[in-house]
């Protein structure tokens, strides 16, 4: 025969554990206006027709818009990106044994009701690969490199922006204060 007790207490202990665990989304007020998620998903990139501009602006999407939200567009980001390359280490023969790859993005977002900018700034990585005899290989480890370099910029153009839209909100906060 089972003890009352015992299973009186083995319910009690899963109401409770089922009412306090917390079921909620952490981001629930993703899909309201003034959310950071909704203003960062509502960017659109304007677009370019290089490569490496491609590459860029698929990163920068994933990462402005992760949950795919299908959001009204309020504001256009102009991206300019500049690449440059120079050997770091020169073979006894005079070739480049070995080049670094810098690339730089300089972006402005504006509002697309009024095209009032907004803000803008840049962000910059660089990284480097050895220069194989051939040539494949050599452009495959550029290539490689350019993509992870797009990746840390990216990165670091979404944390600009993020940055941006939070000194947008406190500048917001105190006006209304005042």
């Amino acid at each position: 025969m089972k003890n009352p007790k015992f299973t009186t207490l083995k319910i009690v202990f899963f109401l409770f554990l089922f009412t306090s665990c917390g079921f909620e989304v952490i981001y629930k007020d993703h899909n309201l206006p003034n959310s950071l998620a909704y203003q960062l998903a509502s960017i659109k990139i304007e677009k370019k027709r290089t490569q490496l501009d491609f590459e860029l602006q698929n990163s920068l999407y994933s990462l402005l818009n992760p949950d795919k939200l299908n959001i009204e567009s309020k504001y256009l980001l102009i991206l300019k990106t500049t690449t440059t390359t120079g050997s770091t280490y020169i073979t006894n023969t005079g070739a480049s044994g070995r080049n670094r790859i810098a690339i730089t993005t300089f972006y402005t977002l504006k509002n697309l009701q009024n095209n009032q900018v907004l803000s803008s700034g840049e962000a910059t990585a660089s990284d480097n690969y050895d220069v194989s005899s051939n040539r494949f290989s050599t452009t495959v480890a550029e290539d490689y490199l350019k993509n992870n370099i797009l990746k840390i910029i990216s990165t670091n153009l979404r944390n600009s922006l993020v940055n941006d839209f939070v000194q947008f909100a406190k500048k917001d906060q105190n006006h209304l204060k005042k």
